[in-house]
């Protein structure tokens, strides 16, 4: 049975979170972790002679970030079972020690699909993450699935 979505949610900040500035020892830490071999995360000699000048996060370093509050207050209810959907990274500009983020998250988009065992509802997270200088330097969606 289709439930009747209030579309008035979309696109309205229910939270901005700022972090802390990144540190170098975070950025080497996250590339460890990973497993990363690129110089341009891990070494800080070779990093200065690439093409940002100087050591920069991995590409998904901005997934670590969590804000203050992870879905809105009344996030509506679908459904008595709910899962993590997936997510998508978009990386706009690079993030360098020093970096001072902010992350300001919305509801993107809520849509009904139909499977096997019924409908699932799907809302959708977006986090845009901002550096010091207003620079957006990622997109990340979060997909979450109730049913």
């Amino acid at each position: 049975m289709a439930v009747a979505i209030d579309r008035s949610i979309i696109g309205h900040v229910f939270d901005e979170t700022t972090f802390d500035p990144i540190t170098k020892e975070e950025v080497l830490e996250f590339a460890t972790a990973l497993g990363e071999k690129n110089p341009l995360y891990t070494d800080e000699a070779a990093a200065a002679k690439g093409p940002y000048g100087g050591l920069v996060a991995s590409p998904t370093f901005v997934t670590k970030l969590r804000a203050k509050k992870f879905t809105p207050e009344h996030l509506p209810k679908f459904g008595k079972v709910g899962f993590d959907g997936g997510r998508d990274l978009e990386v706009l500009a690079p993030i360098r020690p020093g970096d001072q983020l902010t992350m300001l998250s919305t509801i993107h988009d809520i849509y009904e699909k139909t499977g096997r065992t019924g409908s699932m509802y799907f809302i959708v997270i977006r986090n845009e993450v901002k550096n010091q200088r207003g620079e957006k330097v990622a997109v990340i969606d979060h997909r979450i699935m109730q049913r």
